[in-house]
């Protein structure tokens, strides 16, 4: 087992980082300890353990890394480990198992025919929203219908990253000034799907854009994406009224219920 300590920043507590040496002869601790979702993590915690009341209280003292998931890149794309946590005034030792990703990008893109057209809320507006058909071998589903949506790069990008993946799975292009803000900005930057185990958080973007009937057509049925990293993407378009009953994707019902937020917010 290859090991190091690692010392926070703020609160200056010590924690134990192993790693098997399997996993260490392809990726070194110091490679793992420079992986951006483990550094947004550990700032997270010196932070919460600074401003921890006394009753509250946790301590963490190990974490024992598990597995590596790279990206053709070489870079690290996943990274599971196991952290030892106790609860100080009640002597628990707490669940520990962390899948590290990173945070992610959702876009509800919103395609009207007509200039000008008055915002309604979700579930009377009857423009199109797109969304990306593919499979998922996680659920494994083979045709889950979807939102578009991305990881972010190593800088944190929200804006232009989300940018980036429209125009990849879509062949749209969208300024990053066209992007409307859904997330609310209190708080951690982005909602947390699965913070059971993972530390995956979505920030949700909109956007619209006035189309003709004929780019409608094109779009329907299109083939997209990026071969080289394995995706298979179809592209499906379906009115905004009818999208809660289009699909299981928690992201698309998040992002309308963030929408019609916004809508509200703008009407008042």
């Amino acid at each position: 087992m290859d090991a190091t300590t690692l010392t926070l920043r703020l609160c200056k507590a010590q924690i134990r980082l192993e790693c098997p040496l399997s996993l260490t002869r392809t990726t070194p601790l110091e490679t793992i300890q420079k992986f951006p979702p483990l550094v947004q993590w550990l700032d997270t915690l010196d932070t919460q353990t600074l401003n921890a009341k006394h009753n509250d209280k946790i301590v963490v003292d190990k974490i024992t890394i598990q597995s590596i998931d790279e990206f053709g890149s070489g870079k690290i794309g996943f990274l599971k480990f196991k952290v030892s946590a106790t609860h100080t005034q009640e002597n628990k030792q707490l669940p520990g198992t962390v899948f590290l990703r990173g945070g992610s990008v959702a876009m509800l893109i919103i395609l009207r025919t007509s200039v000008g057209e008055q915002r309604k809320l979700s579930f009377q507006d009857d423009s199109f929203v797109l969304l990306t058909e593919q499979p998922r071998m996680a659920a494994p589903m083979f045709n889950m219908v979807e939102i578009p949506a991305g990881m972010l790069d190593g800088k944190g990008e929200f804006a232009g990253t989300a940018a980036r993946e429209i125009h990849e799975e879509t062949g749209l292009v969208i300024d990053s000034s066209e992007l409307i803000e859904l997330t609310p900005l209190d708080g951690p930057q982005g909602l947390f799907p699965s913070v059971g185990a993972c530390d995956e958080r979505v920030h949700f973007f909109a956007c619209e854009k006035t189309v003709t009937d004929e780019q409608l057509d094109q779009l329907r049925g299109k083939l997209s994406g990026l071969r080289d990293d394995g995706e298979l993407i179809t592209l499906r378009l379906v009115r905004m009224c009818d999208l809660w009953q289009q699909t299981h994707d928690m992201k698309a019902t998040t992002a309308m219920y963030l929408w019609d937020r916004w809508v509200h917010k703008q009407c008042q």
